[in-house]
């Protein structure tokens, strides 16, 4: 197994540091060890109080793993003043060539405490960054390391060349800080070349734990021996999805989630499971197909933190009626459904724990019996916005809402069709076995009436 080595503050919180650190070799599957630099009181409001170790202690953890657990990366976090910038040098100088090095040039907390004394800055820029084959600086990092302002594509350009004058093999400027629609960051290698790596921007202002969690995410996959500009593709990537997934844990800011993509993998194969197994009950049921519309059936299952489509797993290419059967076209998978996905993002938006949808054939007898065992509402796509309809993709969502907001209980939400467009039934429910169960009640009821 690969071994990452962690020289970093520590953060009672968890959120940054070591801690964070950790938790994403944990998550890459390298095995990651520590040299705690010094000790912070905080949480995701501010920093309480910094106790700095002793420069002796830092020196000794750092030899310790060393020469018995030879690390395959090293990953520089808080360093804090200058007897312990000293002490790292002086432990880490002779195998800089040898390791990989991430330096994360960490200035200040999210939260704004200082964690570099004043009088350490010219020690770091001397001793450290020249042995870093990576630093990953944010903007404003950049702008102090680079002693200039970052306004523009090119003056990021610019402020990274500054900074590897500095000493740094490679520098990667990240683009959090920047005011776009869009979050690019950018490395300049080696050889000149630059690279950028792009994200849509997240509706997230600050976090927690992001600087630490994609520089240690770069020493991660370095450790693997990925080369350097798929390891920052790589973590660029990882990172963006801990955001999207991030905690709210405290009052401050947001944490960064370096877990988020484990138990996203995770929970989408549960569901895959779950749906196609539901899938199958109900079209064994008696007389399902009846339920059927002309534009046929779909059976959706979201993600807890939907918010996209591509969140949803379906059945590709619907469930269709077969004479007097019903049978899915073909397996599940995410992305399979537009229309019920969408309904379900609406839906969700309101009642976060019914994650299930399924289309229904609309008919007043089908009608009547959901409203003798379900709460129910309905929308008229004729009082449908001119500025909604011309909107690709948003009738379905502005429909959901205005029927829940007549009833935010209803299980089951109709509309009587437009011009063009087929009358339908949604039926939703908290997970596919209690979907099943509402459409089995529901042909019981019917079959009464």
């Amino acid at each position: 197994m690969k071994v990452v080595l962690s020289i970093a503050g520590s953060d009672s919180g968890a959120g940054a540091g070591i801690q964070a650190d950790l938790k994403m070799f944990s998550a890459l599957g390298v095995y990651g060890c520590t040299a705690i630099t010094a000790i912070t009181a905080q949480n995701t409001k501010h920093v309480a109080k910094i106790f700095e170790i002793s420069p002796s202690i830092v020196e000794q953890q750092i030899r310790s793993v060393m020469t018995d657990m030879r690390p395959n990366a090293i990953k520089l976090g808080m360093v804090y003043s200058t007897p312990i910038i000293e002490a790292v040098y002086r432990s880490v100088k002779k195998n800089s060539k040898k390791i990989p090095i991430v330096l994360d040039p960490i200035l200040a907390a999210g939260t704004g405490a200082k964690l570099l004394r004043t009088e350490a800055y010219k020690s770091f820029v001397s001793k450290l960054i020249p042995l870093s084959t990576l630093i990953t600086p944010n903007r404003s990092e950049a702008e102090k390391l680079a002693d200039t302002i970052i306004k523009t594509e090119n003056d990021t350009i610019e402020a990274a060349k500054k900074i590897r004058k500095l000493g740094a093999e490679n520098v990667l400027i990240k683009g959090g800080h920047f005011v776009s629609a869009e979050v690019t960051d950018l490395l300049l290698d080696a050889r000149s070349n630059i690279t950028k790596f792009t994200n849509p921007r997240l509706e997230i202002k600050e976090i927690h734990g992001s600087g630490c969690n994609f520089s240690s995410a770069v020493a991660a996959y370095l450790a693997k021996d990925i080369v350097l500009s798929e390891a920052c593709r790589m973590a660029n990537e990882y990172v963006h999805a801990s955001i999207r997934y991030s905690l709210k844990i405290g009052k401050g800011l947001p944490i960064a989630n370096p877990f988020s993509s484990i138990y996203h993998e995770a929970n989408k194969y549960r569901i895959l499971i779950e749906l196609q197994q539901a899938v199958e009950y109900l079209c064994a049921l008696d007389r399902f197909y009846i339920l059927i519309p002309e534009t046929q059936t779909n059976f959706a299952y979201a993600l807890s933190n939907a918010v996209h489509v591509s969140d949803i797993a379906a059945v590709r290419g619907r469930i269709i009626k077969v004479e007097n059967t019903a049978a899915p076209a073909s397996y599940v998978k995410f992305g399979a459904s537009s229309h019920v996905a969408s309904a379900l993002i609406a839906y969700m938006s309101v009642n976060p724990d019914f994650r299930c949808a399924i289309n229904l054939r609309f008919d007043c007898r089908i009608v009547d019996v959901c409203k003798s065992l379900f709460f129910i509402s309905s929308y008229d796509r004729a009082q449908e916005p001119k500025k909604i309809k011309r909107r690709e993709g948003s009738s379905i969502a502005w429909g959901i809402l205005a029927a829940l907001s007549k009833n935010r209980f209803a299980e089951v939400i109709y509309h009587k069709g437009d011009i063009g467009k087929e009358p339908m039934i949604t039926l939703f429910g908290r997970n596919p076995t209690e979907v099943v169960n509402k459409i089995s009640a529901i042909l019981k009821n019917y079959e009464a009436v």
